[in-house]
C-alpha cells in the first residue's frame, strides 16, 4: 500500500500532466482560478474573468474537473478493492 495512490499496483492509471506551459493562456487562466478558488467565494470562482473567452474559460475548467476526479478515481482503485470494499457506500446506512 502507498501514500496518495503513487505505488506501482496502480501503474495503469492515467496521472494527468498538472500544468500549461508557462506564459500560455491557459497558464493565465489555471492562475486565476487557483487563486479564486482559495477564496472561500464559489461565485467568484466560477465567473469568467473579465476579458477572457467564454470557450476558452470552460475548456480550462473542464481539463482541470477532469484531471481531479481522474486522480480520486486513481486512489480509490488504489485503496478499495473487492475484499475491503465489497459495496461502494458513503458509510453505514
Amino acid at each position: 500500500m502507498s501514500l496518495f495512490g503513487l505505488g506501482i499496483r496502480n501503474q495503469k492509471t492515467f496521472r494527468p500532466k498538472k500544468s500549461a506551459p508557462s506564459g500560455s493562456k491557459g497558464a493565465k487562466l489555471q492562475k486565476h482560478i487557483d487563486a479564486t478558488l482559495g477564496s472561500g467565494n464559489l461565485r467568484d470562482a466560477v465567473k469568467l474573468p473579465p476579458g477572457e473567452d467564454i470557450n476558452e474559460w470552460l475548456a480550462v475548467n473542464a481539463v482541470d474537473f477532469f484531471n481531479q476526479v481522474n486522480i480520486l478515481f486513481g486512489t480509490l482503485t488504489e485503496f478499495c478493492t473487492v475484499n475491503n470494499c465489497p459495496t461502494m457506500t458513503a458509510g453505514p446506512k
